[in-house]
Formats: structure tokens, sequence, C-alpha cells
């Protein structure tokens, strides 16, 4: 059944166009290649822009106001440890201390990770 409708569709291509299949779609894959190419040098239209909404910067928080921690023991430090999302998600590192709260996801995973080994 497939190789008869292959066998019609040569005939249809060669009786209609005069070209043989190969040269039929050959020109149909140029044409397309040249189609894309005219519409991304010359803009194309602007449906293809991701704008976002407008309720996507109204859903965006502010960031809270940077907290000043002086000098702080290894226990107070342990009581930013990502189990309260209220507090700054705090980490030391060679004894200074970073606000890892805007990457709040990454570094909950690198912790973890770390408590694996």
């Amino acid at each position: 059944m497939a190789v008869e409708f292959l066998e019609t569709l040569e005939q249809s291509i060669t009786a209609y166009t005069g070209l043989s299949p190969n040269t039929f779609f050959t020109v149909i894959a140029a044409g397309i290649a040249v189609y894309y190419i005219f519409s991304i040098l010359f803009g194309g239209s602007s449906d293809h822009h991701q704008h976002r909404p407008r309720s996507f910067e109204e859903d965006v928080k502010p960031l809270p106001p940077p907290v000043q921690f002086g000098e702080i023991s290894e226990e107070d430090l342990k009581a930013y440890d990502d189990t309260d999302p209220q507090k700054p998600l705090l980490m030391a590192i060679k004894s200074q201390i970073y606000v890892v709260s805007q990457s709040r996801c990454c570094f909950v995973l690198l912790l973890a990770f770390l408590q694996i080994k």
C-alpha cells in the first residue's frame, strides 16, 4: 500500500510539474531555506518575541533590606540554615559570611550534596 502511494506521488509530481521527484523536493527545501534566511535577516514579525506579562513584575517581591550581623558565632550562624524561610540564608566560607538568599535553591542543593559526603 505504501509502495503504491509513493509510485502515485512520483507520477503526480512528474505529471504536474515536469520535474523529477528529487528535483521537486530539492526546490521545495531550497525555497524553505531561502524563506527562513530572509525572515531572519529582515526581521519577520514581532510575534516571535516573548514579552513578559505585566503581572510578572507585580508578582516579584522586593528584596529585603540588608542585615548587619557584625561578628557571629557558629551556633548563631546555624539559625540561618534555611529552616525558617523568613530569615536570610547565610553561608560562611573562610570566615566570610555571605547572604545567598537570592540563589536559595542552588545553595540548598549544594548543602544537601555536601551533607551526603
